[in-house]
């Protein structure tokens, strides 16, 4: 189902903004952003540890969503987990899994900017 969000404009590119979409009398916390003057649109959460990913920067480097909480690095298009830093290759494996990002579908139209809630 598609929700209208926000005005396109209202996303700066390399920037990223958090709306709250009710779903079934549920608030969802989406978090969308803009890198390389293509949108995205994930949940808010991060899937390590659930930290909110809207105090979270993007990276200047490359397509990733770098969690303030462990700096782990995710791919804001495919969702994937794509860097754990060295800092905590000691943890045991159970304490590094991660699963990804939920990434939903985005469109822009007539100046407007849409995302596909399942």
């Amino acid at each position: 189902m598609l929700h209208k969000i926000c005005e396109d404009r209202s996303i700066d590119e390399g920037s990223t903004k958090l709306f709250t979409v009710n779903k079934d009398d549920h608030n969802l916390s989406i978090l969308i952003g803009r890198k390389n003057n293509i949108l995205f649109a994930c949940d808010n959460y991060c899937p390590h540890r659930g930290a909110s990913l809207s105090k979270s920067q993007l990276s200047c480097e490359n397509d990733r969503l770098v969690c303030y909480l462990h700096d782990f690095e995710y791919n804001v298009f495919s969702g994937k987990l794509e860097k754990i830093p060295e800092k905590w290759k000691d943890q045991s494996q159970e304490w590094k899994n991660s699963g990804d990002l939920m990434i939903y579908r985005i469109f822009e139209n007539d100046g407007a900017i849409f995302v596909d809630i399942p």
